[in-house]
């Protein structure tokens, strides 16, 4: 076994890079979900372990059963191609694709029966492959630690101090889009939520709209309650550096929050916006740390929203709470290619409304019954996206309809008398919502006077490897398309 580490016979170096690529792969791949130094560890011991593990037990058995010794080229051969494919199939699927493998397989043994001597330069291919995604995670990672001071708390209203402090509740259905554009022509429904609403002494803001296309760069701005502008990165797209810390991390609304005494609660339906681990400044969450797995698609665990809204409702505490609840429903549309995939998608989404609803009203109706003084906002994260059928096509729309459909949300707000005259006049986009909360529960106007830009940015599709960062709605909520010059 000594040989197995020898620089010319041994093994260990090969099996090192068998389980290096698939490990930077995926890290390169989903590096702002996966950037904690818990997940390193973890993928290094899974890949990088697995496969020396692998080598060092196949070496073992070459020792022990040296009459085999003349099939030992063969099987190193064919392992070097199947360690790494099993462990790529992995990377890529979070799964053995067994049909995949079974060719791979079969391909590689008859490979090594003529080219088994070659596998030392296989196992160099496949460490040059690994270049590109080393060179892409560095990128990542100075990405994610530079100066961003769109990821600092907001200096103008950090010690802004309440007058009010009514418990505030923000309710977040996942693609909602506004009342004006659920009845147009794109998706040709009527909600009766809105009417529900209204009658329960909601404001609903009608032609209300997100600034990011997508979850996590829109709740990112949210939260901050400035612009980031996908992060400002030379490779944008919907994945964006600190956007989970952002979110489910310290930020400027949970820190106003607990400066003004209040106890904060992040309730989400999955881990997705926690996936990387590095979150804790809420003061209580429903998934904990130790919940989530290290390989994760952001939907492992699945929480019963109501049951965990059920418990902070009836936690007895004299501080004040803010409860932020996210609900995955109902959804954006999915591009899933289908004979008259817009209108099939635009049936699929309508179907998703009505579900989420009835789950909407009994929420709200939970906290009325509870915290009958309490304001209760209902702000969707963005919109609903019938009208594209695919990401391309989203990233290159300059359609107005098709970009409202993108940016479109829901906004109603039960201010329950907290509301000062005239405060919310200019209240039209997502990334102002928590601004306009503070200078009402303050009772200071002073505060309205930085509000942010309302203009909402997508991403714009260059090349197949690059976006580029576009404002496509004004502050006016006009179509417009002109790029983002920092």
């Amino acid at each position: 076994m000594i040989e197995f580490f020898s620089r010319k016979k041994g093994l260990f170096w090969i099996a090192f890079i068998c389980g290096f690529y698939p490990l930077i792969f995926y890290v390169s791949n989903n590096f702002y979900a996966v950037n904690s130094w818990g997940h390193l560890a973890y993928f290094t011991a899974f890949f990088i372990g697995l496969s020396v593990a692998y080598f060092g037990l196949l070496e073992l058995f070459f020792t022990v059963f040296k009459k085999l010794e003349k099939f030992r080229l063969h099987a190193v051969f064919i392992s070097v191609i199947m360690v790494t494919a099993m462990l790529m199939s992995y990377a890529i699927r979070m799964r053995l694709q067994k049909k995949v493998l079974l060719g791979v397989l079969l391909v590689s043994v008859l490979l090594s029966l003529k080219l088994r001597d070659r596998y030392r330069k296989i196992a160099i291919l496949i460490g040059v492959m690994a270049i590109l995604p080393v060179c892409n995670t560095f990128l990542k990672l100075y990405q994610q630690n530079k100066s961003a001071p769109w990821t600092e708390i907001a200096a103008d209203i950090k010690d802004i101090q309440f007058q009010a402090k009514p418990n505030v509740y923000m309710i977040q259905p996942d693609g909602y889009v506004n009342e004006t554009m659920m009845e147009g022509s794109l998706y040709q429904h009527t909600s009766t939520l809105f009417e529900w609403l209204r009658q329960r002494d909601f404001t609903t803001y009608n032609h209300f709209r997100s600034n990011y296309p997508a979850s996590i760069p829109s709740n990112a701005a949210l939260f901050t309650m400035q612009h980031h502008f996908f992060g400002e990165t030379f490779f944008s797209g919907l994945e964006m550096p600190m956007g989970r810390e952002m979110i489910s991390g310290q930020n400027t609304t949970n820190y106003v929050f607990q400066n003004n005494g209040y106890e904060t609660f992040f309730l989400a339906q999955d881990e997705y916006f926690q996936q990387n681990l590095k979150f804790g400044e809420f003061d209580h969450y429903n998934i904990a740390m130790e919940e989530i797995p290290y390989f994760s698609r952001g939907d492992e665990r699945v929480k019963v929203l109501q049951d965990d809204l059920r418990d902070v409702l009836g936690t007895s505490t004299n501080a004040p709470k803010f409860v932020f609840i996210e609900k995955l429903l109902p959804h954006h549309i999915h591009f899933v290619s289908q004979e008259n995939q817009i209108e099939a998608e635009r049936i699929e989404y309508i179907d998703k409304i009505e579900e989420v609803n009835g789950w909407l009203q009994e929420t709200v109706g939970m906290i009325e019954a509870a915290d009958p003084n309490a304001i209760i906002i209902i702000l969707a994260d963005h919109g609903g996206w019938v009208g594209m059928t695919s990401y391309p096509d989203m990233f290159t729309t300059e359609d107005e309809a098709n970009l409202n459909s993108i940016f479109s949300t829901i906004a109603a707000v039960k201010w329950n008398g907290y509301l000062q005259e005239g405060y919310d006049e200019n209240l039209r986009s997502s990334i102002n919502m928590f601004r306009v909360l503070f200078a009402n529960l303050a009772k200071d106007a002073s505060y309205l006077q930085q509000l942010e830009d309302n203009s909402s940015y997508n991403l714009h599709r260059d090349n197949t490897y690059r976006n580029s960062v576009y404002k496509v709605l004004d502050d006016a909520g006009n179509a417009t398309f002109t790029p983002y010059k920092k």
